[in-house]
């Protein structure tokens, strides 16, 4: 297929013509699509790998969805993190460390843009989603922070 603007575009085309959703596209390209009936949102990111053998380019679409935000730094949290939070039969939690010394928590899954279609890529969406809004109230409770929607 090709890199990341063949994979922006092929999402692009496939949230807003097929899954008929209404997006917002950030001055990086990313794509972000919220739902009123969940405590999280939805960003499609991109990004591309080269191989030395000289296969084409591949693009690939990486959906992520916000879990927690100002979450203090723990042991308990990074044992979580490293036991649990890689253990989804799709995705995983990925830790970002904030400048202000918090974590933020995201769910995140990667597919190859490629043979993308509608039927993979809502599926893929509606998993990380769903995902995301079960673990933002259950890690909550455990290691504190605060909700996208908070």
């Amino acid at each position: 297929m090709g890199g990341i603007a063949e994979a922006r575009e092929k999402t692009l085309n496939l949230l807003t013509q097929g899954m008929k959703l209404q997006v917002q596209v950030d001055g990086d390209g990313d794509i972000l699509v919220k739902f009123s009936d969940t405590s999280t949102a939805v960003w499609f990111t991109f990004s591309e790998q080269e191989f030395e053998d000289g296969a084409p380019t591949q693009g690939f679409v990486h959906i992520n969805a916000p879990i927690l935000r100002e979450v203090a730094k723990s042991a308990e949290l990074y044992e979580w993190l490293v036991t649990q939070g890689t253990m989804y039969r799709i995705g995983f939690v990925r830790a970002i460390h904030a400048e202000d010394g918090t974590i933020s928590l995201m769910f995140r899954y990667a597919l190859l843009a490629d043979y993308l279609d509608e039927d993979e890529l809502s599926t893929a969406m509606w998993s990380v989603i769903g995902t995301a809004d079960e673990l933002d109230e259950e890690l909550q409770k455990q290691f504190g922070g605060k909700r996208w929607v908070d």
